[in-house]
C-alpha cells in the first residue's frame, strides 16, 4: 500500500507482446544518419515524489471477473512481470441501503486476484458516482440532481453517514479503500449516475447545488470516528483549464484532504496532448504545496497518451496518473486498457480469445512498470525538441527510469544520454514501443550501449532502467 505522507518537493494471453532481445550498441544498423540529441539528467535535482500509476474498474466488472480467460487478463493488467506493474485501483462506491451483497461480489474477485498477483495489496481508491436515490433531490441516481434538503437545509449528515457505512461495508468485505472521492465529476450533469455540487452552497454560475465544501466536512467528520480513517480527495473536476476546477479548489479545507484530484477531459485537445500544457501549469500554481493525483482520462490515442503522462508529471507535478477502465469493451480498441468481450457470448467474439492488447496499453506500461511509490522525479532535458525525457530515482537511490519520447511522425531520432553519477552502473535495459498499433510493442532491446544512445523512430516511446 502506498505511504499515505507523500512529500511535495520543488505479458501473457491472447496477443503476447514480442520480446526480441538485441544490444543498443548494435542498433546503428538501422540508419539513424541525423547526429544523436543530448539527454541529460541530473539525478541530484529531485521534484515530486510519486505514488504511482493505475486505472479503474468501476464498470462492466463482470466482463472481467467471470471471462473464461481471466488468469491471463488479471496477469496482463496487475502482473509484476507480465503486466502494467500498476499499484493503484480506483472502484464505483455501488454500496445501497436495503441491498443484498452481491453488489460487489465481482469487484472483491478482481481485488482478491489482483493482489495474489502481487507482493504487497493494491491502493484502492473509492469514488461515488452518485449517492442512493433517497439521498438525491431528483430522486434518481441519474441525470444529475443533487443532495436532498431535509428541514430546508441540505442533507450533508445523512450523506457523511452513507459514506460512513459504506466504508464500513467494503472493510468487512476485505476491501479497504486508502483513499475516498466523495462525487465523481461533481461539475457535471451525465444520464448516467452523476450527482452536482457547487463549490461552497453560494450559487455557482447561476445554479443552486448543495456545496462540495460543506459536505467534504461532513465526510470528514464522520470518517474520523473510524479506525485508520481513510484519506480523502478532491474536488475530482471534470477538467482543468476552466473556471470549475479553479473554482472548487479554494473552497476546500486543505486540512482535510490528502491531495486535489481532477480529471483531464477539458483543459486542452485530445488529438495534440501538448495543447494542456498552459492548463496543467495553471493547475500546479493554483495547488501550491499540495499532492495533485489525476484520476481518470482515457480519449486520447495511445502515443497522446503517452505525451500526456508525462506532461502531467513534468508540467503539473503530479504525484499520481490513473487511466479511465483497466478493462472494458471496445470496438476499435480505444478508451480502455484492455479491449475486452462480452463473456457470457464467445460465440460473438471478435478476438480469438475475447480480449486484447491496446496501445494506451503500453503507453501506460512504459512509466507503471518501473515507477512506483517513492521514486521522485528528477532533472532532465533534451537538445532536440521532438524529444521529451523525463528521469525519476527510486526510493533507495540505487535505480534510475529515463522515458524518452519522440513526438515527431515523420523523423527518426535518437538521444545520448548524459546520466551523472549512474554512467557508472552495474545493469541497464531498454524497451521501446512505436505508435499506432505497429509490431514493436514494449520490445526489450536489452542493455545500453557504451556510447549510451536510445534510437527512437518516428511517434515512439522508450524506456530505459539503470541500475548501480
Amino acid at each position: 500500500m502506498v505511504a499515505l505522507a507523500l512529500q511535495c518537493t520543488g505479458a501473457v494471453g491472447q496477443a503476447k507482446p514480442p520480446s526480441h532481445v538485441h544490444s543498443i550498441a548494435a542498433a546503428g544498423a538501422l540508419g539513424y544518419a541525423r547526429k544523436p540529441a543530448t539527454g541529460t539528467v541530473d539525478p541530484t535535482r529531485l521534484h515530486q515524489e510519486i505514488a504511482g500509476f493505475g486505472a479503474s474498474e468501476a464498470y462492466y466488472q463482470g466482463f472481467l471477473a467471470k471471462h473464461p480467460h481471466r488468469a491471463e487478463i488479471y496477469d496482463a493488467l496487475f502482473g509484476p512481470v507480465n503486466g502494467l506493474h500498476t499499484d493503484f485501483l480506483r472502484l464505483q462506491n455501488s454500496f445501497r441501503y436495503a441491498t443484498n451483497l452481491d453488489f460487489v461480489a465481482d469487484t472483491l474477485d478482481i481485488v482478491k486476484q489482483a493482489n495474489a498477483l502481487r507482493s504487497n495489496p493494491m491502493t484502492i481508491i473509492m469514488a461515488s458516482w452518485s449517492p442512493p436515490a433517497q439521498l438525491k433531490s431528483n430522486g434518481s441516481e441519474k441525470n444529475g440532481g443533487t443532495l436532498i434538503k431535509k428541514n430546508g437545509k441540505y442533507d450533508y449528515a445523512d450523506f457523511a453517514q452513507y459514506w460512513q457505512d459504506s466504508v464500513k461495508v467494503y472493510r468487512a468485505l476485505g476491501i479497504d479503500p486508502t483513499y475516498v472521492s466523495i462525487q465523481n465529476e461533481p461539475d457535471q450533469t451525465t444520464e448516467y449516475e452523476s450527482c452536482r455540487f457547487n463549490p461552497s452552497e453560494a450559487v455557482f454560475r447561476g445554479m443552486a447545488w448543495a456545496g462540495y465544501a460543506e459536505a467534504l466536512d461532513a465526510v470528514y467528520k464522520a470518517f474520523q470516528s473510524l479506525p485508520n480513517p481513510p484519506h480523502l480527495l478532491g474536488p475530482e473536476t471534470i477538467g482543468i483549464g476552466d473556471p470549475n476546477f479553479a473554482a472548487f479548489v479554494p473552497a476546500l479545507n486543505a486540512k482535510e484532504i490528502n491531495a486535489v484530484e481532477h480529471h483531464l477531459y477539458t483543459g486542452g485537445d485530445k488529438a495534440d496532448s501538448d495543447t494542456y500544457i498552459p492548463a496543467l501549469k495553471m493547475a500546479k500554481n493554483e495547488t501550491p504545496g499540495m499532492l495533485r493525483f489525476q484520476t481518470e482520462y482515457y480519449t486520447a490515442s495511445g502515443f497522446q497518451t503517452a505525451l500526456m503522462i508525462e506532461d502531467s508529471l513534468v508540467e503539473e507535478e503530479v504525484n499520481m496518473y490513473l487511466y479511465w477502465p483497466y478493462a472494458w469493451p471496445s470496438k476499435d480498441g480505444g478508451g480502455t486498457l484492455l479491449a475486452i468481450e462480452d463473456p457470457s457470448d464467445p460465440s460473438k467474439w471478435t478476438s480469438k480469445d475475447g480480449w486484447s492488447y491496446t496501445d494506451g496499453y503500453y503507453a501506460m506500461k512504459h512509466f507503471s512498470y518501473f515507477i512506483h511509490a517513492g521514486y521522485h522525479r528528477v532533472d532532465a532535458d533534451s537538445s532536440n525538441g521532438d524529444i521529451r525525457l523525463s528521469a525519476y530515482l527510486s526510493p533507495k537511490h540505487d535505480k534510475l527510469v529515463v522515458v524518452a519520447i519522440n513526438k515527431s511522425a515523420k523523423d527518426e531520432n535518437a538521444v545520448r544520454l548524459k546520466l551523472g553519477d549512474f554512467e557508472r552502473r552495474t545493469a541497464s535495459v531498454v524497451y521501446r514501443s512505436t505508435f499506432p498499433n505497429t509490431a514493436e510493442h514494449f520490445q526489450k532491446l536489452g542493455a545500453l550501449g557504451p556510447d549510451d544512445v536510445i534510437e527512437l523512430p518516428p511517434q515512439s516511446v522508450a524506456t530505459v532502467e539503470i541500475t548501480k
